[in-house]
């Protein structure tokens, strides 16, 4: 190195001995324009100037770590519709990697997701990501869907004021009697 004229700038890998250098470039070309002006970014290490390998490693096990925290704070209940449903769709999906979902069987998710409290835009989204983890070769209710889910609107609760089947059939014939009898009373007159 000390034979190399001044207006070179030795690159080496990170990890070698100072000795083997990777490659040997003009100062110009690290500094921006060959006129020798001012650097256009900065070259200092990405962690803070003097940072190591062991600096980049431990912030790197630190973004793990709380990456980690994130997952379990956001984990889906095993009762959570958004999650029922997942199970419901990855038991549905035929053909291994392929992921395939015929449309009786898509109609009849969906169908359940209503009844889940789901709105049809979410419960399509559901199944979209429930398709690409199987079709990425990831296990289809594993630790990609469950990061994903959480993304999803929650399902809206469900309404406890409907009425039952017969008090709706009820209904109907009370109508359908008085429109009846007002319409006869109409023509006899």
């Amino acid at each position: 190195m000390a034979d190399e004229p001044r207006d070179r700038v030795t690159l080496r890998l990170a990890g070698t001995p100072r000795r083997e250098s990777a490659t040997s470039l003009r100062a110009g070309n690290a500094q921006g324009p060959r006129s020798g002006g001012a650097p256009k970014a900065s070259l200092r290490p990405a962690f803070g100037a003097g940072a190591g390998p062991h600096t980049a490693g431990d912030a790197a096990a630190r973004a793990i770590e709380v990456a980690r925290a994130n997952r379990e704070a956001s984990a889906l209940d095993a009762l959570d519709a958004r999650w029922v449903l997942a199970c419901r769709v990855s038991v549905q999906l035929e053909g291994g990697r392929a992921a395939i979902l015929s449309s009786e069987r898509r109609e009849r998710l969906l169908v359940e997701a209503q009844r889940l409290g789901l709105r049809r835009f979410d419960a399509n989204l559901i199944i979209a990501i429930v398709q690409d983890s199987a079709r990425c070769g990831e296990p289809p209710l594993g630790i990609t869907t469950a990061d994903r889910l959480p993304l999803v609107r929650e399902a809206r609760p469900a309404e406890d004021h409907t009425l039952s089947v017969p008090a709706r059939i009820l209904i109907a014939a009370a109508a359908g009697g008085a429109l009846a009898a007002s319409l006869v009373h109409w023509v006899l007159s």
